[in-house]
């Protein structure tokens, strides 16, 4: 296939342009990472208040600010580069609360500052677990709603909300008879409906993927990753796409 417009390159024509559209690009782009950035924030103890209030921060800060022009596609996978940059927030929260209990007032948290590039310790190992976790969860749920989109489109919901319960996640799906009288179809019918359907979850989830990594090569890798993070879960997490601490 062909390898699609990652968000390496969308970074890139923002950056270039330097545009309104690149700049909508970019939003719509942050939106498919807004789970992770939850999700370990939830993970450094803060409240489920506190950690709204610092992803809706991080994103503003982080589109008005010069920070994403910093991203480079040599440094690895983009969702790397999220991390790193929400990585670097909390840093700046941290100085700023110091800064109020020495009475120093407050200090604005920039995500452009010189200091960006600088080496930050090492993540909390189960912190960042909870990042990439989170990234798997995102891409199922985009991926099936995609999937969902397309059913209606051609009038063909209810049949999809049968058949969905096959995909990854589903706890326990019907018998292939009890679906295909569910939808209407005669069992060969069914069954052909339901390859289909795997089919291009397999597809759409891969171009998803494709879309978060800077050269192809490393779209397997991030699939196999990807697998293995879904096993940890329990299967009906995976099919609402949710992982508890953010609910």
């Amino acid at each position: 296939m062909a390898f699609p417009t990652t968000r390496w390159t969308l970074l890139a024509q923002a950056t270039l342009n330097g545009d309104e559209a690149g700049r909508e690009s970019l939003a719509r782009m942050c939106e498919g990472y807004r789970r992770p950035v939850v999700m370990f924030l939830a993970s450094h103890g803060y409240s489920v208040h506190q950690t709204e209030d610092l992803t809706q921060e991080f994103f503003l800060r982080w589109l008005k600010s010069r920070a994403w022009k910093r991203a480079d596609r040599l440094r690895g996978k983009f969702r790397n580069f999220m991390l790193g940059a929400v990585r670097h927030l909390l840093a700046h929260v941290a100085e700023r609360q110091s800064a109020l209990k020495r009475g120093g007032g407050s200090a604005d948290v920039s995500l452009d500052d010189e200091d960006f590039d600088v080496e930050l310790p090492a993540p909390d190992r189960i912190a960042v677990h909870a990042f990439d976790r989170a990234w798997a969860l995102a891409l199922i749920a985009n991926t099936i709603a995609m999937l969902r989109s397309e059913h209606a489109a051609r009038g063909r919901v209810a049949e999809f909300e049968v058949l969905r319960q096959f995909l990854p996640g589903s706890e326990m799906p019907p018998s292939l008879e009890v679906a295909a009288e569910r939808t209407g179809l005669n069992l060969a019918a069914c069954k052909s409906a339901l390859h289909r359907l795997r089919e291009r979850f397999r597809e759409l989830l891969r171009a998803e993927v494709a879309r978060t990594v800077s050269a192809p090569h490393e779209i397997e890798e991030e699939l196999q990753y990807l697998r293995s993070l879904l096993l940890e879960l329990p299967p009906a997490r995976i099919l609402e796409g949710k992982n508890g601490k953010e609910e």
